[in-house]
């Protein structure tokens, strides 16, 4: 009893309950424009959403026919089967071709002895994968690499028709992170690449911080790098959006070394208003 009146009690308080009512309904019945719908989080994984749809509309802009998406940590596959979903829905709205790939080691979160890898929130083995099932689920719309990320990261295939565009980082652990970002290396990608990175905003229980898990594996990156050269930051583009707690996990890497990292997306001419 006690645990059905808090439940009614936090729906009651909660300021979003009408968006989210909105958003089963365009779920369900995809009105309106794919720009609104995605403002409004009508999708059920909206962040996966946004760096898809933003990575397609920067690839056209510059000129490419598709682009490699890549989720790092599939686990049971959920968030790889959703992401499919989305790439099918993007392709038809911009007309870019999306080859997604997922990565992971198969037999869950790997053997660590590193502090910064938040061992108290997850143990090595959770979050196992089982590859049948998933590929039957995933029906060829993605491939899966299994193996160490921080071999996979260096050695994955991306095709030269399809710079890398979007990566989806949930694997957790700092030290797993921290190799992944070997795929920033590649040299086939977007002057901008759009990331999600699901393990930087958490529970009291996890106690995130800037010196551990992924906060920590991205500050590294980041220190290591040039400011002239690339650097991983938070995207503050949601100026126009009801604040959502995902808008605070989606980052860009900004290779600013990219040959076309300073031609223009937009057609439109800039008028300014001088009076």
């Amino acid at each position: 009893m006690k645990n059905s009146m808090d439940r009614i009690i936090r729906r009651m308080a909660d300021p979003t309950l009408r968006r989210r009512m909105v958003r089963k309904l365009l779920k369900r019945f995809p009105l309106g424009s794919f720009d609104t719908r995605l403002e409004v989080g009508a999708f059920e994984r909206p962040w996966y959403a946004w760096c898809l749809y933003h990575a397609a509309l920067e690839a056209k802009a510059l000129g490419h026919a598709a682009i490699t998406a890549i989720e790092l940590g599939v686990a049971g596959g959920n968030g790889l089967v959703q992401l499919c979903e989305i790439q099918d829905q993007v392709q038809a709205e911009t007309g870019i071709r999306i080859f997604t790939q997922g990565l992971d080691g198969g037999t869950g979160l790997p053997e660590t002895s590193d502090a910064r890898d938040l061992l108290y929130c997850w143990p090595a083995g959770s979050f196992p994968m089982d590859y049948v099932k998933l590929t039957q689920r995933l029906r060829g719309r993605a491939d899966i690499v299994i193996g160490d990320v921080a071999q996979t990261a260096k050695q994955l295939s991306i095709r030269a028709d399809a710079p890398l565009g979007a990566v989806l980082f949930d694997l957790d652990f700092f030290t797993s992170t921290r190799d992944a970002f070997a795929l920033l290396e590649h040299p086939n990608v977007l002057p901008r690449v759009w990331c999600y990175f699901d393990d930087i905003v958490g529970t009291p229980d996890g106690v995130f911080s800037d010196y551990t898990g992924v906060r920590a594996a991205i500050r590294q990156f980041n220190a290591n790098k040039s400011e002239r050269e690339a650097h991983l930051s938070q995207a503050y583009v949601f100026r126009n959006h009801y604040p959502e707690e995902w808008h605070q996990l989606i980052y860009v890497y900004h290779r600013m070394t990219h040959p076309d990292y300073n031609r223009r997306l937009s057609h439109q001419k800039l008028v300014l208003d001088l009076t």
